[in-house]
């Protein structure tokens, strides 16, 4: 996919309305090859999977804004509650550097016993199969087509 399709398709999905990017937050979790979250209120799990022995945790974030740090604690309680030993969360645009950097103070802190292994993503790494993405890949099951009707088994 190039730029220009890759661009079109981030914008018409930030700029739909929220119940379309929540259910695309779990269509994309199925894409990863991972259990999608329950539709309406899920508890902040998008997805997630238990691979190799490890639990992956997954949420989305398709906000036409950038991350910043006040999304930080969400993530971070949400790794800790459901014990994540993998960590994806899936934004719409990006993370501001506050954003990263608190995360890396959060798994730095003494108070924390666990490590989870932590990849941002956003919408354009997913569409342009970035390295990060590829990164990302390699703690995730195999990758699922949805062209071929996937979806409709994850209802």
């Amino acid at each position: 996919m190039d730029y220009l399709e890759i661009d079109a398709l981030v914008n018409g999905i930030i700029y739909s309305n929220d119940a379309v990017k929540q259910e695309l937050g779990r269509r994309f979790a199925v894409y990863l090859g991972l259990t999608p979250g329950k539709s309406g209120s899920d508890g902040g799990i998008d997805g997630y999977a238990t691979v190799n022995n490890e639990m992956i945790y997954f949420q989305s974030k398709l906000s036409q804004n950038i991350l910043d740090a006040s999304f930080t604690a969400d993530f971070v309680g949400n790794l800790i509650v459901h014990e994540a030993d993998i960590g994806i969360m899936l934004a719409g645009i990006g993370y501001t550097d506050g954003f990263r950097s608190r995360l890396e103070q959060a798994s730095q802190s003494k108070l924390l016993n666990i490590q989870p292994k932590i990849h941002l993503l956003n919408l354009e790494d997913v569409f342009g199969e970035t390295t990060t993405f590829k990164k990302a890949s390699k703690d995730l099951p195999i990758l699922r087509d949805l062209s071929n009707g996937e979806w409709a088994k994850h209802k």
